[in-house]
């Protein structure tokens, strides 16, 4: 049986994207470093869930997985790049340290099993890469510009990745959602503002994409408008998110 492979998969959007799969019969690895966390996702995912140990801020554990996994447990049909850290300081106080450990995971794993699944889904005309960015990677917002980053690098790769597999039998595609309600915003320290959505909804427009081989997909269509407002008229955008977010005078 062909697999999907989920990182991030022990809670949140990844769990809930495994349990979907796993409901249409299909066989999941769930990627995550948490060890008792991801045991007890398998759990209660039952037979067609199966466990994978990754700590995807270390590079060694990260090159070579796809050989290693495909040997394991075969063919890997579908890659979903889930996992993301979250960080939230001001540009002018970051820690480059924990920026870099961000761009391992947000940015460098993902890339490097793009890599890695292109080279054997492309030599098998046949694959499933989807990579789950963020709304931020459009337009980033005070306080989460290491993450935007981050999420911005990832969604130009996709694009390119996108246009280099045309004609391969590989679909590329890309998710972009809001602020969602999961543990993510405890682990980086912060609140989101505004509108949030549940990973059960994520999930859901992940699969929808994934059916309907979309290059994007924005989880929430007032955010999809956004994104066109802002790509016609930048300044006036930036205008009004500096009067958004203006700190009032010391």
């Amino acid at each position: 049986m062909a697999n999907a492979l989920i990182t991030g998969a022990s809670s949140g959007i990844g769990l809930s994207t495994a349990r979907r799969l796993i409901g249409r019969g299909q066989r999941v690895l769930l990627l995550s470093y948490d060890e008792p966390e991801l045991l007890q996702a398998c759990s209660e995912l039952g037979s067609g869930a199966v466990p994978v140990l990754c700590d995807l801020t270390l590079p060694d554990q990260v090159d070579g997985l796809w050989q290693r996994l495909e040997e394991q447990h075969g063919p890997i049909e579908i890659l979903i790049n889930n996992a993301g850290v979250g960080y939230h300081a001001e540009v002018a106080e970051i820690d480059l340290a924990v920026v870099r450990r961000l761009f391992e995971v947000n940015f460098f794993a993902a890339a490097s099993l793009c890599a890695q699944a292109m080279r054997v889904m492309k030599a098998r005309r046949r694959g499933h890469i989807l990579n789950l960015t963020s709304a931020a990677a459009r337009r980033s917002l005070p306080f989460i510009g290491a993450y935007g980053a981050s999420k911005a690098a990832l969604h130009a790769l996709t694009q390119s990745l996108r246009l280099e597999a045309s004609g391969t039998g590989v679909t590329v595609c890309e998710v972009l959602p809001i602020s969602v309600r999961t543990p993510f915003f405890d682990r980086a320290g912060y609140r989101p503002r505004g509108f949030t959505q549940t990973p059960d909804q994520v999930a859901e427009q992940i699969l929808r994409c994934l059916d309907l081989g979309q290059a994007e997909r924005t989880t929430h269509w007032p955010t999809a408008l956004g994104f066109a407002l802002d790509a016609l008229l930048p300044n006036w955008v930036a205008k009004l998110l500096a009067w958004r977010y203006r700190r009032p005078r010391p």
